[in-house]
């Protein structure tokens, strides 16, 4: 944590800097991640012990993934597992994204 100034990049909203994740999305936005069908989807970490599944809001079973590629306010998302536990949402870079192992891409219709 550090003093830094942060705002969420979906809704401007003041946040808690963290210089690991220096562009992250506030949780009201990243609960508005959708897939490329505009189904609202969930995250969680699989155990206390971490990793990140998902499903899609309303459906019972949770998949598993590293990462997932989604949209929230139609903007490319990529939600992982945050290094000390929780979910993390930040904007995709521009850079490619075939090197993650494990990524699902839900952006797509």
């Amino acid at each position: 944590m550090t003093l830094l100034e942060h705002h969420c990049p979906g809704c401007g909203t003041a946040q808690e800097a963290f210089l690991r994740y220096p562009w992250y999305f506030c949780g009201d936005c990243r609960r508005l991640a959708h897939d490329g069908h505009g189904r609202s989807l969930e995250f969680a970490n699989a155990s206390l012990f971490g990793g990140l599944v998902w499903r899609i809001k309303g459906e019972e079973d949770w998949q598993d993934a590293s990462y997932v590629l989604c949209l929230i306010h139609g903007r490319p998302v990529l939600v992982h597992e945050a290094r000390f536990g929780g979910v993390v949402a930040e904007p995709v870079p521009e850079l490619p994204l075939a090197h993650l192992h494990g990524l699902v891409d839900l952006r797509k219709a």
